[in-house]
């Protein structure tokens, strides 16, 4: 089959010195549909939970409602937390957080702890750190993924009593990708690192089907009935009711996947750009590339017409249709974007900045003004904010002797 490879670029930004003056003088860019802009209302029936690793199944790291702080927000608290392996999940009033040594029910308005759950205590050997995944939360349960030999876990949300396990490789099968539901949420989908792709039942934990694939599984996303899949051996996979459907061969290592309503994808990779895949009729046929692209360090944002992607030298927008670069941000962003409504979420060294997803003011591919505001944060984030309930939830690192910390933004 033909190579598929989409690649988003993310450049410098343009200098901001003249934006006072000029900013009444030039309109938005006008071309991303459906812009709810940053004070428009919540509607009554909209989401304003983070449930899934990258917001939904088909990892868009996007919520269309203005459901994240549009002006500067304060620290509504801080918490010294444990090494951050994955982005935090927010369901109702708690926030779920996955460290290389437990996963953390925490409290969303406070931040005490309402449980934990640790390495695995059913036997006297020992397997090390489970590196908990980004969790995904669904009807009371809580799906993760561990490197500790238990696979994916199936836990309460309430009290994180373990439910069912899945584990069907050997002694490296670590899960290490995320875990998606089907769109329907009847199932679950998970990967392990000796590149098993598995369906689930989400109550039960059995399988549906199981299908092998090469390299171990590092990206998972949903759309309707398909499953994409991306390798560290640099393969992408179209999964449909357990049988491929397409495949294709991208520069590297995948790094980022998320999946659009058609069913196409954007695909990150390690040193071999971004690359959009076609859906539909061509599925699995190359879009665009952008060549000199990002790592797109965990995932995308595509956020209304524009694909959000960061790196350590920055931050840039790309138009969803032709991947040419709409803004960019400078800064060191080793963490994945988020946007809510209008506005797109970075998080970089000691920092989270919020843009407009426009790109500010000014006529065509010559923007301004895209920075709304920054906030400091002590250490490193790692794996980019969730936006929920009109708050930020991140953790960092500790850097310079300091400790991992938990934060929420409002």
């Amino acid at each position: 089959m033909p190579s598929i490879t989409t690649r988003r670029r993310f450049l410098a930004a343009a200098g901001a010195a003249a934006t006072a003056s000029l900013a009444g003088c030039f309109d938005s860019v006008g071309e991303i549909d459906g812009d709810l802009g940053d004070g428009a209302p919540v509607p009554d029936d909209a989401t304003t939970d983070w449930p899934l690793p990258h917001f939904d199944a088909g990892a868009t790291s996007y919520n269309p409602n203005p459901v994240g702080p549009a002006e500067r927000p304060e620290v509504r608290w801080s918490v010294e937390g444990e090494w951050p392996t994955g982005r935090i999940a927010v369901v109702g009033d708690t926030a779920y957080v996955p460290t290389a040594d437990a996963l953390l029910a925490l409290d969303a308005a406070s931040g005490e702890e309402r449980w934990r759950a640790g390495p695995r205590e059913d036997t006297d050997e020992n397997y090390g750190s489970p590196r908990f995944t980004s969790p995904a939360v669904i009807d009371g349960t809580v799906y993760v993924g561990t490197s500790d030999r238990r696979g994916l876990l199936a836990l309460d949300t309430d009290t994180g009593e373990e439910r069912w396990r899945w584990n069907a490789g050997g002694p490296g099968a670590d899960v290490r990708a995320p875990p998606v539901p089907t769109s329907d949420r009847e199932e679950i989908a998970v990967g392990n690192d000796e590149g098993l792709v598995a369906l689930l039942d989400s109550e039960t934990g059995e399988e549906r089907w199981r299908v092998e694939v090469f390299g171990a599984v590092s990206k998972l996303a949903h759309a309707f009935t398909t499953l994409v899949v991306g390798t560290t051996g640099g393969e992408v996979y179209s999964l449909y009711d357990g049988r491929g459907f397409w495949r294709r061969k991208v520069g590297g290592s995948v790094e980022a996947l998320a999946v659009d309503g058609g069913s196409g994808a954007y695909v990150g990779t390690f040193g071999g750009g971004v690359y959009r895949l076609a859906g539909g009729a061509h599925a699995g046929q190359t879009r665009w590339r952008a060549r000199r692209g990002p790592t797109a360090h965990d995932a995308l944002a595509l956020a209304d017409g524009i694909v959000v992607g960061t790196d350590l030298s920055g931050a840039s927008g790309l138009h969803h249709r032709t991947g040419e670069v709409r803004w960019e941000i400078d800064g060191t962003f080793g963490a994945p974007p988020a946007a809510s409504g209008s506005l797109a979420y970075l998080a970089g060294e000691g920092e989270v900045v919020a843009v407009a997803l426009d790109g500010g003011y000014g006529f065509g591919d010559a923007r301004i003004d895209a920075t709304r505001w920054r906030v400091p944060v002590e250490g490193v984030p790692t794996h980019g904010v969730s936006v929920a309930n009109g708050a930020l939830f991140l953790a960092t690192r500790g850097r310079d002797g300091s400790s991992p910390r938990v934060y929420a933004l409002a």
